[in-house]
């Protein structure tokens, strides 16, 4: 409200709250927001697809929906309402970039969308 008035943040939560709300049953250590992500058991399994390159070794598969479909609809929206709400992000910014370069796209030009 006092970078931008008007803004109404009340019905905003912190990740962590939002975690112990809609996965309490699944997290078995809420001890802080990593422990609540890595013993969240509707997690179990997940595992980011990768391709072989010709010479034998595997990479990640960028073009998955963990970055197809979470960058662009996930951290850029955030990144978005981050830049409405005047608030920095460099770390997030960090991985917009890399990502982007990964999946040949372009969202962010220096800390800007």
């Amino acid at each position: 409200e006092k970078k931008r008035p008007g803004i109404d943040n009340s019905e905003v939560i912190h990740i962590f709250d939002w975690y112990k709300t809609y996965y309490r049953e699944q997290i078995s250590d809420d001890s802080c927001l990593m422990s609540a992500m890595r013993t969240n058991k509707a997690y179990d399994g997940l595992v980011h697809p990768t391709k072989k390159t010709p010479d034998g070794k595997f990479v990640p598969d960028f073009t998955y929906r963990y970055m197809a479909e979470d960058v662009p609809y996930g951290l850029v929206v955030m990144k978005g309402i981050a830049q409405i709400a005047g608030v920095k992000t460099p770390i997030m910014d960090e991985v917009i970039t890399w990502c982007q370069e990964k999946m040949g796209k372009e969202y962010l030009v220096g800390s800007e969308l």
